[in-house]
């Protein structure tokens, strides 16, 4: 599934650098190894709604906090909360830690909504795992829009802090 991330970018003629490092499975992963990262890197949060009929995908930078009521009522949902690993991993074939933007990629991808905080466009510069917590891919933050439209999935810019 990395691969295909790689593909998609070079297809779109998406410049992009991508930095190695140990597995990061969360923001405090990145402080303890000190990965010097030159962009805004984005965490990313698998949710779902009350009766597990929505899944979406939250992109946000990395030192935010998800107001999870916040981004219900921006949705009109009654109640969110995390999905869980089984369905992560049969939805996305990724395993906890990769979530990411990129997991556009997968077929099964199109049926979850993407929710992107709207801060992210405040910078030049981004970075997200590539499907893989392993590396992290920095890209200008202006191509998001066509990586989702090329996957022709829904997304959404919000407010989630």
């Amino acid at each position: 599934m990395e691969n295909q991330v790689y593909e998609l970018l070079d297809n779109l003629n998406i410049n992009y650098t991508k930095i190695e490092h140990p597995p990061l499975f969360s923001a405090k992963d990145n402080e303890k190894y000190n990965v010097k990262i030159d962009a805004l890197v984005c965490k990313n949060l698998f949710l779902r709604n009350n009766n597990k009929s929505q899944y979406y995908i939250v992109a946000l930078p990395l030192e935010k906090r998800a107001n999870l009521k916040l981004i219900q009522e921006e949705l009109s949902e009654s109640r969110l909360s995390f999905g869980d690993e089984k369905t992560l991993v049969k939805k996305l074939g990724i395993k906890p830690g990769s979530v990411s933007i990129f997991n556009v990629t997968n077929p099964n991808s199109n049926d979850i909504i993407f929710l992107l905080d709207k801060d992210l466009l405040k910078s030049t510069k981004i970075g997200f795992h590539p499907n893989a917590n392993t590396a992290t891919i920095i890209f200008d933050s202006k191509e998001l829009s066509r990586i989702f439209d090329f996957y022709n999935v829904k997304y959404k810019f919000i407010t989630v802090a």
